[in-house]
């Protein structure tokens, strides 16, 4: 067997809360990961049922498994943030309470991100199971024709197809240390992974393990389903994402670059609410267009 004490240490962060209904499912598929070197450091936050009590519990079983409870509900960006924190490791990855990543997934991507020594950021593709029981694999293609770090900003930044499924990656610790954590904004946590992957795609390149090695259960109580996805909330988490690609270390050109398509994401949500009310008022009183209103403006 390979010396542990060789291999990359990978510390997996799980901030839970009121999961007390799938966790222990959770932990027992984190449990069957294959790479020998990992640290599963979970980090409950003030969780008003009994999903710390489940995590303390799997843990005394475990020794690879460590609880930190937190004393009162930091939020979902707070507790991600408890987690950086703690965690000590060459490579750190997110496993969120409702995914399901396959026994190989952690081995997978760190031996991916050691034969790139110039990537950051290593990740799968993801089958998405529904409420309903439906299931949809979902890949993020976008990245493997850019060429360049303003390139990768730019594919994350205009938020086409599943530009979600890298934060569910193994990344650099010091990628970590050099964003600083996950950012509060004016519309509070709203997809603050966002500006965060926009920044780690700027620090190194993203390399996708082909492969469906994560299963993601959307859950009643999953994060998404509280947020508010109007333009508001846009402008708010665009706001951030502009401060974060100001205060990167790229040239003043790319920045614009950046900046571009990202002012471009609230522009184009703005027209299509503005296309949805007169089309409803269009209707009301009984007219059609004469053309289609375009979805989205041009440049």
């Amino acid at each position: 067997m390979t010396d542990i004490g060789v291999r990359p240490r990978v510390v997996a962060l799980i901030p839970t809360w009121s999961a007390e209904e799938f966790i222990e499912q959770t932990l027992e598929t984190l449990a069957r990961q294959t790479y020998p070197n990992v640290e599963f450091l979970i980090s409950d936050d003030a969780s008003p049922d009994a999903t710390a009590a489940i995590c303390e519990r799997f843990a005394a079983r475990d020794p690879r498994f460590r609880v930190m409870r937190q004393a009162r509900n930091l939020g979902w960006v707070g507790n991600v943030n408890a987690l950086l924190e703690a965690a000590r490791a060459d490579y750190l990855t997110f496993a969120f309470q409702d995914d399901l990543p396959a026994p190989t997934y952690i081995e997978e991507c760190v031996a991916a991100l050691e034969s790139h020594p110039t990537a950051i950021l290593a990740y799968s593709d993801v089958e998405l199971i529904e409420q309903d029981g439906s299931r949809t694999e979902k890949r993020y293609l976008a990245l493997e024709r850019a060429t360049s770090r303003a390139e990768r900003a730019r594919s994350i930044a205009r938020i086409e197809g599943s530009w979600w499924i890298p934060n569910r990656g193994v990344f650099r610790a010091s990628a970590a240390t050099t964003i600083g954590g996950l950012r509060r904004h004016r519309g509070g946590e709203f997809s603050a992974d966002w500006p965060w992957l926009i920044h780690m795609s700027l620090l190194g390149e993203f390399v996708r393990v082909p492969g469906p090695l994560v299963t993601k259960i959307y859950q009643a109580r999953s994060l998404s389903r509280s947020w508010d996805f109007g333009v508001r909330s846009w402008s708010a988490v665009t706001e951030s994402a502009l401060a974060t690609v100001w205060e990167s270390g790229i040239t003043t050109r790319e920045k614009w670059s950046v900046s571009l398509a990202l002012t471009d994401v609230v522009r184009n949500r703005m027209w299509r609410k503005v296309r949805r009310a007169a089309g409803s008022a269009l209707r009301r009183l009984g007219l059609r267009p004469a053309a289609p209103v375009p979805e989205q403006l041009g440049r």
